[in-house]
């Protein structure tokens, strides 16, 4: 029996042991869905921390209940968080979750796709079925990955010589089907890799109360068909629906696609809302009027920046691939930077309002509501108010904050904060209120009666007052 029928064979008898690497956001809901379908799973983390809560069955995941995850780690035991990635030897699908970052440079830190790779390559037994989720640029499978853990299995115990392809066979491009009959083919490197390789850009909206891993729909391209048909088996287990495509980069642009429309029509109504400041026109009311128009229009609201891991970063990670094929994404180019913008301009606007009370930035204390980058969540990656917090600290602000899912943040020049109690003498004793997350818990009646001036970015109040400054 060849390697595809024998890995389809265990999945079809739910027999197949899944590995995910990096157990944070997109991880650790994809191991629970796929543990719940009684599938063993061995969830790969490098926190020492995350693996021992998971273990004693403590959830970190806002999006995973508590009961769920405690039923396939205590008492189904389907499900079990280790950081010794000798393990992947006993896997056969490994998704690959971990984080892909911007250097300070703003150009994509491939360090954790790369180290993933290696683990990968190093420990996989042949016929193994690999994806990688992670938000990246197109190519970055073949082109980035393939070599990658193609190098890595030079050292991995489980295969010999005669499996993996020699430099020199490499080069020639050649599509032959390498020595062993029983191996995936590659597309395009000569010989026969040990494994299938494929991508399925995450989909994960943290807080999304209709839809989540297992209810939206999973694209899925794979360097092969019979990688495609390995993998729609395989993800049935975890997701309703698969939607597959004809390559993994038609998959990892899909990705990209997704998040920079988010991206450009956010910055453009973001832009419109400082020009309408300007001309005394209410955005708000300019776009419910919109949206009156049945067709051809969805709206999106201003705000201080966008967050999250996925949006902010993207056009960055397609103009690193763009420039390869000398071509100038002047669009999302101008989109990005309209929101890398937007915390100074939110920082001028704090700025202005405390200056008509006659008080400077420096010496006034601030109380910025919600650092979290969406509501009633628990994640403050690329939160613009954390940016803005920085600016108006670097002015010597005496900046303060409150966010009842937040205990502590430290923002990206490093500064440390302390959640506040939201009670009325904090309130009162801010020179300015800055809602930053319209979280749902937040009492914008007692807000409003008790500050002594406030900075609405998230259009929270709709009733203001002379004290209220909106975006």
């Amino acid at each position: 029996m060849n390697y595809k029928n024998q890995i389809l064979k265990k999945i079809a008898q739910n027999r197949e042991v899944v590995g995910i690497i990096g157990l944070g956001y997109v991880g650790l809901p994809l191991a629970v869905n796929f543990a719940g379908s009684g599938v063993k799973v061995f969830g790969f983390e490098q926190s020492s921390d995350r693996v021992n809560k998971i273990n004693r069955g403590e959830n970190y995941i806002s999006d995973i209940a508590d009961k769920v995850l405690r039923e396939v780690v205590l008492d189904n035991k389907t499900l079990i968080a280790t950081s010794d990635y000798s393990k992947i030897s006993e896997c056969d699908a490994i998704i690959i979750c971990v984080p892909t970052p911007l250097d300070r440079f703003h150009k994509p830190d491939m360090t954790y796709i790369e180290s993933a790779c290696i683990e990968t390559g190093k420990n996989i037994k042949p016929g193994t079925f690999i994806c990688l989720e992670s938000t990246t640029y197109p190519t970055t499978t073949e082109d980035f990955m393939l070599p990658i853990i193609l190098e890595a299995t030079k050292s991995n115990p489980h295969f010999n010589e005669t499996v993996i392809p020699n430099e020199a066979e490499r080069s020639e491009g050649s599509h032959n089907t390498g020595t062993d009959p029983n191996l995936p083919p590659t597309g395009g490197l000569r010989g026969a890799t040990p494994f299938w390789l494929a991508y399925s850009p995450e989909r994960v909206d943290p807080g999304n109360k209709n839809y989540h891993t297992r209810n939206t729909p999973k694209v899925l391209g794979s360097l092969t068909p019979d990688g495609l048909e390995i993998g729609q088996a395989l993800y049935k287990k975890a997701v309703d629906t698969i939607h597959p495509v004809s390559s993994p980069r038609v998959a990892e642009m899909v990705k990209i696609l997704e998040n920079t429309y988010r991206l450009v029509n956010i910055s453009l109504i973001n832009e419109l809302a400082l020009l309408a400041g300007k001309m005394d026109i209410n955005i708000w009311e300019v776009i419910e009027a919109a949206k009156t128009k049945p067709f051809g229009f969805e709206a999106f609201y201003p705000g201080p920046g966008v967050g999250g891991h996925c949006i902010p970063l993207d056009p960055f990670y397609l103009e690193h691939i763009a420039k390869r094929y000398n071509f100038d994404l002047s669009m999302i180019h101008a989109a990005g930077h309209i929101n890398m913008r937007m915390p100074h301009y939110m920082y001028i606007k704090i700025a202005a309002a405390l200056n008509r009370q006659q008080k400077a930035v420096s010496g006034s204390t601030i109380l910025f509501l919600g650092v979290a980058f969406k509501p009633d969540i628990n994640d403050e990656r690329e939160s613009p108010a954390l940016r803005i917090m920085d600016i108006l600290f670097f002015k010597d602000g005496k900046v303060t904050y409150h966010d009842p899912y937040i205990p502590e943040v430290q923002t990206n020049e490093g500064n440390i904060f302390y959640s506040l109690d939201l009670d009325e003498e904090t309130i009162k004793n801010a020179d300015c209120v800055v809602l930053t997350t319209n979280h749902s818990v937040f009492d914008i009646k007692k807000i409003q009666k008790h500050a002594r001036l406030i900075v609405d970015l998230r259009n929270m109040i709709k009733e203001a007052d002379d004290k209220v400054y909106k975006l």
